[in-house]
């Protein structure tokens, strides 16, 4: 709420009222699906129902919270497993168990959910690819496949010799472009075209003494290059076929750049422009841009990155699009700085290390390479250190599907491509430079004794499961927590709901007036319906007066509300309130309140809370618990702290203050205490005009740390018996851990 000159507003609620249980949704055969709750009861001196017997409790607590419950059995330690009347999705669940665990009888609650074996393909050559598995020289593609197996979102460009359809990575090829200008190299009769498939690229004596004489190409059989590289990024997997990819969800855009002998710089070049999706003269607008390009490419003689080749890897990874281009370091035993595009500025270059986690003996290595992955080592004479991957049997033109073991930074470059992949699966903003920050700083330490660790391979060997829970714990999704008050800004200044929100949980405290103009709050524990809908059960709090507080509270449901937010900042607040004389069924539109810089509020990213630098949050009595029933909420942009003081007057009725305090030291904040009347919270329109405020008394917060202070008032309301000079210890109020901090 506002007032000449200041902006202002308040919250706080009584989490033993508020605890709320969303309407039923019906659990597909397809979802994990819960339908059963595992809830401990307090045990302490402060619980209110200790004493009675657990079943009783169970009967209780789903009385008051209009949710069938039934008890099934004890647990060890004190817990019990409590049955829903249906069965629901998980993520319902997890709603109902937290708004459970709101209630003051319960210590905590959770869905009863089943554990399974950790995520295992069924793909029948999975036992020819170790360098998938959760060890020290391998990726920890396992790991990674329990957080996210790979969105078709995410487009994945294989810059390479084209692509043969495979069983194996059915589905997931991108119309791609042909590049190869040059139809001695093309192989396929024409020069550039729409036409992406590999026809194959063998080379044979008289290819050598005609057309690609003087070309330094030898004898060889095809390569089906592109596609081997492709089905380590994106092989089909737990599809009971072939081999398993590290993405099973991403889309492959193959981009052709190489026939016979290798392609040219030009063709690459333009390649690699068309994938991020830059214009390239005589080619069409490419209709998906690849998040990440990968390049299985290299130039085998000494030379440094040319100008025009890190122009368009500059722009490539500036036009927007994508966030990666990974290089493999190339296969000559030499130092990577030597060999482009490995050694251009911006790439992501790739080191190939052998099953043991030591160098392969062809790898480029050197203060250039950026990180290693698996590419097998023919000389350490074993099978399993080769690199299992699919392609095709033709020896010249492609005759069927088939799978080879094959070595080489080739196959190192596809491995981290598909860990980016993984990453932009969960974290789909995340930025250039957060990809390489990720991947270097997840990378698994090089064993003891490795070749690596003297020669230089990058910062470990890349870590699947590391860099995607990373990527994840960057994406924080919207946090509605702040005041808010109605839109248009200034338009209803007066009344306003401070939002504490935690996980899927939000705490809502609104303060307005009565049928009599008299300031009065209620509360609400809103949980998630849907993206950007909450929902719960509006309560009104009768408690012991400010100046003689002692708990518990009484609390009786008097209506529902619903907030609908369409961005972070805008939305509405839908309420049907039905106690006594105060009725009314309205929307308003409301927005977040500013009145100097406004913090990132976010769930879950810090433990611990005293190393918190902003108090923004909603403070109860500490210790915790203590003092249940009433609290302040603190709004803090810049200097200023808004604080609402949510308690109870002589007669038990609720009673909210509220300060504008400014920062006298540090952690200190002090002002004046303000008490407000105004229009019934039904008027419609509600006339900011009628909006009284009277000074009352002065409030002071100071702060030892993050999560510890103290808030100190002096208050006369004039009647002669609301008035007090007290002192109150004040801690955050954690209602789903581990907290929210604004910064």
């Amino acid at each position: 709420m506002a007032f000449p000159g200041r902006r202002i507003v308040a919250i706080f609620a009584v989490l033993a009222a508020a605890w709320f249980v969303v309407s039923p949704a019906v659990a597909s055969p397809a979802d994990n699906s819960v339908d059963r709750l595992i809830v401990k009861f307090r045990d302490d001196a402060k619980a209110p129902r200790r004493a009675l017997p657990a079943k009783e409790r169970i009967r209780m607590l789903a009385a008051e919270g209009n949710v069938a419950l039934s008890p099934v059995r004890e647990m060890a330690l004190g817990a019990h497993v409590v049955a829903l009347d249906r069965r629901t999705t998980l993520s319902e669940a997890h709603t109902i168990a937290r708004s459970v665990a709101a209630h003051p009888d319960v210590e905590y609650a959770e869905p009863d959910r089943r554990m399974v074996a950790q995520l295992l393909p069924n793909d029948p050559s999975l036992n020819q690819q170790p360098y998938l598995a959760n060890t020290a020289a391998a990726i920890s593609a396992f790991g990674a496949w329990d957080i996210s197996t790979g969105r078709s979102s995410v487009i994945v460009a294989v810059v390479d010799t084209g692509y043969r359809p495979h069983a194996g990575i059915s589905g997931r090829f991108l119309p791609g472009y042909d590049f190869v200008s040059e139809t001695a190299s093309s192989n396929d009769g024409d020069a550039r075209d729409a036409d992406a498939l590999d026809p194959g690229d063998w080379v044979t004596t008289a290819d050598i003494n005609g057309p690609l004489r003087g070309e330094g190409c030898s004898v060889s059989n095809s390569s089906w290059h592109g596609t081997l590289v492709s089905s380590l990024i994106a092989a089909n997997g737990n599809d009971g076929a072939w081999t398993a990819g590290i993405d099973w969800g991403a889309m492959i855009l193959p981009v052709r750049v190489l026939g016979k002998c290798g392609g040219l710089f030009s063709d690459i070049l333009d390649g690699i422009a068309w994938a991020a999706g830059l214009s390239v003269p005589g080619a069409p607008a490419n209709p998906h841009p690849a998040h990440v390009i990968n390049m299985s490419l290299g130039d085998s003689d000494v030379g440094a990155c040319s100008q025009h080749t890190q122009s368009v890897i500059d722009a490539a990874l500036a036009h927007g699009m994508t966030r990666s281009i990974v290089v493999a370091a190339g296969n000559e035993s030499d130092d990577a700085i030597n060999h482009s595009p490995a050694n251009c500025a911006g790439v992501i270059s790739v080191a190939a290390t052998s099953n043991t986690g030591n160098k392969a003996s062809y790898s480029n290595s050197g203060a250039s390479v950026t990180i290693s992955a698996p590419g097998g080592d023919s000389r350490i004479g074993q099978p399993s250190d080769l690199i299992f991957a699919l392609g095709n049997s033709g020896t010249t033109v492609p005759v069927s599907d088939d799978a080879e073991r094959v070595q080489g930074t080739s196959l190192s470059a596809p491995m981290v491509t598909g860990v980016v992949s993984l990453m932009l699966s969960v974290a789909p903003n995340l930025t250039a430079s957060q990809v390489r920050s990720i991947l270097t700083s997840s990378a698994k330490a090089f064993p003891p004794g490795s070749s690596c660790i003297a020669i230089g391979c990058g910062a470990g060997i890349v870590n699947a499961q590391g860099a995607v829970a990373a990527a994840r714990s960057l994406i924080a999704p919207v946090n509605y927590q702040g005041l808010w008050w109605a839109s248009p800004a200034m338009s209803e200044s007066g009344w306003g709901i401070n939002l504490a929100q935690q996980g899927d949980v939000i705490f809502a405290t609104w303060f307005s007036y009565d049928a009599t103009g008299k300031a009065w709050w209620l509360t609400m524990t809103a949980s998630k319906l849907s993206e950007g809908v909450y929902r719960g059960t509006l309560y009104r709090t009768n408690g012991a007066p400010f100046y003689a507080f002692v708990p518990p509270p009484g609390y009786a449901a008097v209506g529902t509300g619903t907030l609908s937010f369409t961005t972070a900042t805008s939305g509405t607040f839908s309420y049907q309130v039905n106690d006594g004389i105060n009725v009314a069924t309205q929307t308003k539109p409301i927005e977040l309140q500013t009145f100097g810089p406004v913090p990132t509020c976010v769930w879950g990213i810090q433990s611990d809370l005293t190393k918190a630098t902003n108090f923004e949050d909603l403070w109860w009595a500490a210790p915790s618990g203590t003092e249940s029933g009433w609290g302040v909420n603190l709004t803090e942009q810049g200097t200023t702290l808004f604080a609402t003081w949510f308690t109870y007057d002589a007669n038990h009725d609720p009673l909210w203050l509220s300060a504008t305090a400014s920062q006298t030291g540090v952690r200190t904040y002090q002002g004046t205490l303000y008490l407000t009347n105004g229009p019934p919270f039904s008027a419609v329109p509600f006339d900011p005009a009628m909006v009284r405020r009277t000074p009352v008394g002065s409030a002071s917060f100071s702060f030892d740390d993050g999560n510890t202070g103290t808030f100190a008032y002096t208050v006369d309301l004039g009647d002669g018996i609301n008035r007090a000079s007290q002192s109150k210890s004040i801690t955050r109020q954690v209602f789903t851990s581990p907290g929210t901090l604004c910064q």
